[in-house]
């Protein structure tokens, strides 16, 4: 809270300080012409830069066999995973313990929906 007071104090400051020095200067529009431009051509300028990148990754991607490389991730991915879930041993649980964690989330989904409700 303290922060933004300060700095609320200190922009108010700046903003008076630049208030009481600014001095308009009669260019008969020119710096409005030149700001109503700048915009455009950077907005244009932007966008060309933005397709000849898109290009460069496309055709780097396609280059160096970027497909393969997806399918080969997924592939070790969803191996991997599958693995992992083969190696869980349930063999010291009891088969109670899936039941009483069932009850345990639904008791406290049912809570919240009711306190939700209220």
């Amino acid at each position: 809270m303290d922060t933004n007071n300060r700095l609320k104090t200190d922009d108010e400051l700046l903003e008076q300080f630049f208030s009481a020095s600014k001095m308009e200067i009669e260019d008969d529009g020119f710096s409005n012409r030149v700001m109503r431009q700048i915009p455009q051509r950077a907005k244009c300028m932007n966008q060309i830069w933005t397709t000849i990148c898109f290009a460069a990754a496309m055709a780097l991607f396609l280059l160096f066999d970027g497909i393969e490389s997806l399918r080969t991730l997924a592939s070790n991915f969803l191996g991997d995973a599958s693995g992992y879930l083969a190696s869980i041993s349930f063999h010291g649980l009891s088969p109670l313990l899936p039941l009483v964690t069932l009850a345990i989330l639904g008791t406290v989904g049912a809570y919240n929906a009711l306190a939700n409700q209220r």
